[in-house]
């Protein structure tokens, strides 16, 4: 858990630096370089402390709303039989620097001539390829590109919860995100991916798994490759011959139960087809899917709800802080493992 060693530097030098004949340090540095074995038992006791306070805060999480409590138990018990796949949204990607795609997306419209209210109504209506298309249409050929690329394609300080996915979770990664936080992370905890599907390469996570490999999938390909990337309309017809295509793609992913972390949920492509997997196959032949997700002061909670159970997915609903329920939710998913 060395990725936590920064905030425990922090919480070491709360106190201010330390003066010596004039001379100015930080506590962290003396304790870790006078007494080693005294830092690490710091350390130690460190992480038990706020272990404990993860736990206490996940157990007001779930004692908030009647189904939180009994549905996290069930998602514990597939947890430790290695039944869940995360499926990891830009929630997760944030504390890192980068922008959400909605939020991305806004920023570019301001440069451009696009009516604002007609793009209001395509990120109502979850047209994200559509919304990205009109920008790029907008600006000058090539410039929608290096905006993405300078977005999401440069590497930030890795930072929040998704730090601790690598110690969780051993075999498949699901994002759309175009960024490297994932691989970062994963890399830093010596949990390397050994292949990474772009695109439509989804399709072939079943294979992958069966050689037990650790895979990332990133379903909407990387910032800065134009290879299998879907951004625009124009990307999606591309690699997506047909709306039955991406549903294949959506299914071979879903063969296990997907835990969504960092997703918002609304109008998604993803929640879409899903729910058309489920019509199709029956609830009863569909694996059951999972979130961590935080029910805003202006949602209508029944009926979120209502509109995941048609895709298979049962929400544990929390309402403050994001990083610090996910965290302390991934610390009580791994309780007593």
């Amino acid at each position: 858990m060395d990725y936590l060693k920064d905030q425990f530097h922090d919480y070491l030098n709360e106190e201010g630096e330390v003066n010596i004949a004039g001379y100015l340090f930080y506590r962290d540095s003396i304790l870790k370089n006078l007494e080693v074995e005294g830092y690490n038992e710091a350390f130690d006791e460190w992480l038990q402390q706020r272990q404990i306070e993860n736990l206490t805060r996940a157990d007001e999480i779930l004692s908030r709303y009647q189904e939180n409590g009994p549905r996290f138990k069930k998602l514990q018990e597939i947890f430790r039989r290695g039944g869940i796949t995360p499926f990891i949204g830009a929630g997760m990607s944030i504390p890192s620097g980068y922008p959400s795609w909605t939020g991305f997306l806004y920023q570019v419209l301001e440069d451009t001539h696009f009516p604002k209210a007609d793009f209001d109504t395509l990120i109502q209506e979850g047209a994200y390829e559509e919304a990205a298309q009109v920008l790029s249409d907008d600006l000058p050929h090539g410039c929608f590109l290096e905006r993405v690329e300078n977005a999401f394609g440069l590497n930030h300080k890795l930072s929040g919860p998704v730090q601790r996915l690598p110690y969780l979770f051993k075999n498949a990664v699901i994002t759309t995100n175009f960024d490297g936080v994932l691989a970062g992370c994963y890399l830093n905890a010596d949990a390397a991916f050994d292949e990474v599907l772009l695109g439509a390469e989804a399709h072939e996570l079943p294979r992958a798994l069966g050689e037990n490999k650790r895979i990332l999938v990133k379903l909407h390909g990387k910032a800065n490759s134009s290879s299998k990337r879907v951004l625009t309309k124009t990307e999606y017809n591309k690699h997506y011959e047909s709306e039955a295509s991406l549903e294949a793609v959506i299914e071979a992913i879903s063969n296990k139960t997907l835990l969504f972390i960092g997703c918002s949920l609304t109008v998604d492509r993803t929640l879409k087809y899903l729910s058309s997997i489920v019509q199709r196959k029956g609830i009863e032949n569909v694996p059951r899917h999972y979130a961590l997700l935080r029910l805003n002061k202006t949602d209508d909670r029944l009926s979120r709800r209502d509109e995941l159970a048609k895709a298979n997915i049962f929400p544990i609903w929390y309402t403050e802080d994001h990083d610090e329920c996910i965290e302390a939710l991934l610390e009580k998913l791994a309780e007593d493992i």
